[in-house]
């Protein structure tokens, strides 16, 4: 029947869209990646030189997030809902987003250090991003929905760990720093970082969404 050729047509270009959120997935693990190594570099040389790689990431997830939309608008069928495709690109460009801007800070205050809880809070970050890559990888098919969910569990553990890390170092910092500028710009940077792991969640929760729509 013409129907079946057609559907026959259509349904690989579904592998296009995993191919772009799997794109999505690495822009944002090798992001965090190098946040961890631009908050753990020794001198503001350093961290500069890692903060202009960052920024060269931030511009390769945006051109996915625009493929995903000329992909969903010229593709009639979809592996899930459209909506639910889009949600979950524009959350891991969110990521990438966050880390980009949460970085230039250390440009444009010439940070000559990070504070206390920070390579803590960006090492959560990463494998926040490590579990989401993992996950994404897994929803071709949409067989093995349990794995997701399971990293989906880590990233909320990781998420939940952060938030305590944030308040004991937010607390530090009003404790301990007598010069305000650097107490604005330390507490303005650990907010970027906690704000991150945030955005990893909702990464969580969008592929939790897809689990339980398929399921």
């Amino acid at each position: 029947m013409w129907l079946d050729r057609a559907v026959k047509w259509l349904l690989p270009r579904e592998e296009h869209f995993f191919d772009l959120l799997e794109k999505g997935a690495d822009c944002a693990a090798d992001t965090g990646t190098l946040l961890s190594q631009c908050v753990g570099a020794g001198s503001l040389a350093e961290r500069e030189t890692i903060v202009s790689r960052i920024s060269d990431a931030e511009h390769a997830a945006d051109d996915v997030i625009h493929e995903v939309y000329d992909a969903l608008n010229r593709t009639f069928v979809t592996p899930f809902d459209r909506s639910d495709i889009f949600n979950l690109a524009s959350s891991l460009e969110g990521i990438v987003d966050a880390i980009n801007a949460t970085c230039m800070q250390i440009v444009m205050h010439a940070m000559e250090d990070v504070p206390n809880g920070s390579v803590d809070l960006a090492g959560k970050v990463e494998k926040a991003c490590g579990e989401i890559k993992a996950a994404v990888r897994l929803l071709r098919g949409l067989k093995r929905l349990d794995e997701i969910r399971a990293h989906c569990k880590a990233i909320y553990e990781l998420e939940h760990d952060g938030d305590q890390v944030f308040r004991r170092s937010i607390v530090e910092i009003f404790k301990n720093e007598r010069d305000a500028i650097s107490l604005i710009k330390h507490k303005e940077f650990l907010e970027g970082l906690e704000n991150t792991l945030d955005l990893c969640d909702n990464v969580a929760n969008a592929l939790d969404t897809l689990v339980i729509k398929n399921s």
